[in-house]
């Protein structure tokens, strides 16, 4: 790995991972698989606040009918209404999160559009590398000091040193959360992009690979550089919090993985505003930006929308932007 082709930092779990990309109607339509809808959790006690109905989603997949849709004669959603809204994670195989391949296909199979955050094969070049690399050559090292340098060294061995001497302070920390993993042919968005050209689904985006790039890199590398240090003192949360993240996603509760990146473990008073910063950018900000085209595209119907789970959850995700503009959203077993 150099300081070509594409960045090494494709695939990352906590704040970073979540967002990949440097990230799913009562009744069944005609012909669609009778998923059961997940059930809610225990009865709430009448003396307890109300709950976010975010918070009562526990699934990865699920079944999203617009408004609009016309039920058909025997009352269940037109067949071009039925849609599908998946949250991926970057790290991991099918089995070791808990997935059933088999149900997502046949999910896949009754739409006719694969929606994603961005090509997967959308082409890199040396315009694209001044998102992830510093332009000064004093590079990483002056803005993090020798001694949390030296340990950024130890923790990331494998990566070349003179790339990771120009890394911007983002880039480093996707590589820290990436569990030693990069992107390939085996992470879910690659695998959904095989089946849906298997299944001759069309593909669209949502963001063009600049507009992503622009998100990772959107606050400024000197105030990044704190957050990295302060992560960097603490070295041994990078593996727990992916192990946790791992166990979020496979317990389908995304709504607790967003309450851990709320948390900001191992920042203080100074770091946390910058990483919230980030957090607006790489979550909130996307989100608003595709809600329009989303909108438009499940109202036509057939669509498959892959994005990166911690998209869809909270108070500002697209699952409950969408229940509240009419939609209706049922989370189903995976």
């Amino acid at each position: 790995m150099g300081l070509h082709s594409r960045p090494p930092c494709r695939s990352m779990p906590g704040l970073w991972s979540a967002l990949r990309s440097l990230l799913l109607a009562l009744a069944c339509a005609a012909g669609v698989p009778a998923f059961a809808s997940a059930q809610p959790g225990a009865a709430q006690r009448e003396d307890e606040p109300p709950v976010e109905a975010w918070r009562q989603w526990r699934s990865v997949l699920f079944r999203v009918q617009a408004p609009a849709a016309a039920p058909d004669a025997a009352g269940g959603a037109a067949a071009e209404s039925v849609n599908f809204i998946f949250g991926t994670i970057h790290f991991g195989d099918p089995r070791e999160l808990a997935l059933d391949t088999g149900v997502m296909r046949e999910a896949m199979s009754h739409t006719r559009i694969l929606v994603n955050e961005v090509a997967n094969d959308a082409h890199w070049d040396a315009s694209k590398e001044r998102y992830r690399l510093l332009a000064d050559q004093a590079g990483l090292p002056g803005l993090i000091g020798p001694q949390a340098y030296a340990e950024l060294q130890r923790l990331l061995p494998a990566v070349p040193p003179a790339l990771l001497h120009r890394l911007k302070p983002w880039a480093a920390l996707a590589l820290l959360e990436a569990r030693g993993e990069v992107a390939g042919e085996q992470t879910l968005d690659r695998r959904l992009e095989r089946w849906a050209a298997d299944m001759q689904l069309r593909t669209e985006h949502l963001e063009t690979l600049d507009e992503q790039l622009a998100a990772l890199d959107c606050v400024p590398s000197a105030e990044q550089a704190l957050v990295l240090k302060q992560r960097l003192q603490t070295p041994w949360l990078f593996s727990e919090q992916s192990a946790r993240v791992l166990e979020y996603y496979r317990n389908r509760n995304l709504a607790a993985w967003l309450d851990e990146i709320d948390a900001m473990v191992g920042l203080d008073a100074r770091a946390r505003p910058i990483e919230d910063r980030a957090r607006r950018c790489l979550i909130e900000a996307r989100n608003e930006r595709w809600l329009p085209r989303l909108d438009e595209l499940l109202r036509r119907g057939g669509m498959f929308v892959a994005v990166g789970a911690i998209h869809l959850t909270g108070a500002a995700g697209l699952l409950e932007r969408l229940r509240q503009r009419g939609f209706l959203i049922v989370a189903e077993p995976l």
